[in-house]
């Protein structure tokens, strides 16, 4: 997840700071180097863009793409609708709190801390590597369009699940078990996934912030529909 090394982060830093009106964007190169190219975007405010030309110049160079953000501290939705087709490593660097925001989805992350990117450090990401280290392969669950979860009409968890595990009834939770809840603007499906790593405490990855640790009770005990054990998990 943290790709950029301190000397590389520091030139980041000077080029945004050097142009504090707009958004900054340019590639880490293997040699280390980082290079500046121009934002190319029409609203370079609150966009970036690179052009083909660059990026042809470069080539097989890139390890990764960075940009800067005036006041966002972290990747934003047209950021991520980008990074879940790419393989290169991101960065973000926010001007406003001094911040960077980085992922690389050619490792795993650490579960706690994570940045949000839709489809790559997500809930259901943070589930499924969760459960990877406890020997259990989860398939890939469909998640639609970003913020598409957020809609009545979004099930795709809810049809899902029964293919991965079988629903705990008696209350008594264990590492491992799946949280399915309702944390949006639409009752009556599942628009958010968490994982138990103890009795009484999960991860979960909700959106805009960064993965965590909660004590299950209160507020997510209320937004809960079902709590999901892997077959792989169960004694019999």
């Amino acid at each position: 997840m943290h790709w950029l090394t301190e000397d590389q982060k520091d030139t980041i830093r000077l080029f945004a700071t050097s142009t504090p009106d707009r958004e900054t964007c340019g590639f880490v190169l293997e040699s280390g180097e980082t290079l500046q190219v121009p934002n190319i975007a029409s609203d370079p405010v609150n966009e970036f863009e690179i052009s083909a030309e660059h990026y042809a110049r470069f080539d097989d160079q890139i390890k990764g793409i960075w940009h800067s953000h005036l006041r966002l501290a972290g990747f934003s939705p047209l950021d991520q609708s980008v990074m879940a087709s790419d393989t290169l490593p991101w960065a973000v660097y926010c001007l406003r709190d001094n911040s960077f925001h980085q992922c690389d989805p050619t490792t795993t992350a650490p579960l706690e801390g994570r940045p949000f990117v839709f489809g790559v450090y997500d809930c259901y990401s943070l589930v499924s590597d969760a459960l990877k280290q406890m020997g259990v392969e989860l398939p890939s669950w469909q998640r639609g369009c970003w913020g598409e979860w957020n809609t009545p009409e979004f099930n795709s968890f809810d049809l899902e699940w029964h293919n991965v595990g079988r629903a705990v009834p008696n209350g008594v939770y264990q590492p491992g078990d799946i949280l399915l809840m309702n944390l949006g603007d639409h009752p009556g499906h599942t628009d958010h996934v968490g994982v138990f790593t103890t009795s009484k405490h999960f991860m979960h990855h909700p959106v805009g912030g960064s993965s965590r640790l909660q004590t299950f009770g209160g507020y997510w005990a209320r937004r809960l529909n079902w709590v999901i054990r892997p077959f792989a998990l169960w004694s019999n």
